[in-house]
């Protein structure tokens, strides 16, 4: 049954929704600490290709603009992110960035050649509802004081939504170890100038955390997430992505002893429904061959 493979995304989701608890005790900046998670995890993932004797093998492979184009849709995501949570309210930049699923619905036929079914934008409707009422009590406000904030979550959207299009591609060239050693490496290339220049005081409780994330966030959890793409369709396995702000806020409410407000067992029972939709729908095809 296809349904199984929807572990390979919800894994990692609900490994991701826990990481806005583990970057909160850290005193460095979200885009430094992705620098050095994608480091420790770019580091570790090309140890093991070398100790299965395919590291020499990856870089006489073709299709590098490929991950190279991910390796910038990783920071564009990230980076855009973190700064839209300094610029804008927490709704405001979650609610946005979280309309990249929607975008995948739209790119997937086009890129990809991915049928479209009718009930996948079903879904998309029923998460981004629930995911407007999850978000309530923080306060959505598109105003015009938050213009700068929303076009960055705005931006971190499309960098999310290219990611999962360009991972479904890139698996026409490399393995999903490949993928994820690519395009991390890439995110180091790119970010390593701006950190030289920031030059973090780091820690030992920041290293720590670092080697946690590149452990399991940066590594396991986006090789599971880069798996699931290569046997699901790209427009389901965004619709699943919904679950990581519900698994934050119940893990948020967890730390802090509180129990869940009805906003957010509401919200979290809409996206559930979102996604057990998603999960039950007839696995679509890809119509055409993806180059």
């Amino acid at each position: 049954m296809h349904q199984i493979n929807y572990l390979l995304v919800v894994i990692p989701v609900l490994i991701w929704s826990s990481m806005g608890i583990l970057v909160r005790l850290s005193s460095l900046s979200g885009d430094v600490i992705f620098f050095f998670a994608a480091l420790i995890a770019s580091i570790l993932i090309g140890l093991e290709l070398a100790r299965r004797g395919r590291l020499i093998q990856f870089f006489n492979k073709r299709g590098y603009w490929i991950l190279a184009l991910l390796g910038f849709c990783a920071v564009l995501n990230n980076v855009s992110y973190f700064l839209a949570y300094q610029l804008t309210t927490i709704a405001n930049a979650v609610f946005v960035h979280y309309l990249a699923p929607a975008l995948v619905v739209i790119a997937a036929p086009l890129i990809l050649g991915e049928k479209t079914q009718k009930k996948i934008w079903l879904s998309v409707l029923i998460a981004l509802a629930g995911l407007l009422v999850l978000l309530w009590p923080v306060g959505l406000d598109l105003s015009n004081d938050n213009l700068t904030g929303v076009g960055l979550a705005a931006l971190s959207a499309v960098g999310y939504a290219l990611g999962i299009i360009l991972t479904k591609k890139a698996h026409a060239h490399f393995e999903s170890i490949e993928i994820v050693f690519g395009s991390m490496i890439m995110c180091v290339l790119l970010l390593f100038p701006y950190v030289i220049y920031k030059s973090p005081d780091v820690q030992l409780n920041d290293a720590l955390i670092f080697v946690v994330l590149g452990i399991f966030y940066q590594g396991f959890a986006v090789l599971l997430f880069v798996k699931a793409l290569k046997k699901l369709p790209a427009q389901n396995v965004s619709v699943i992505t919904y679950l990581e702000p519900v698994g934050a806020a119940v893990l948020a409410a967890l730390c802090l002893g509180e129990l869940p407000e009805m906003y957010t067992l509401g919200g979290g029972s809409l996206i559930l429904c979102s996604c057990l939709l998603t999960v039950f729908l007839k696995n679509s095809r890809v119509t055409r061959k993806v180059h």
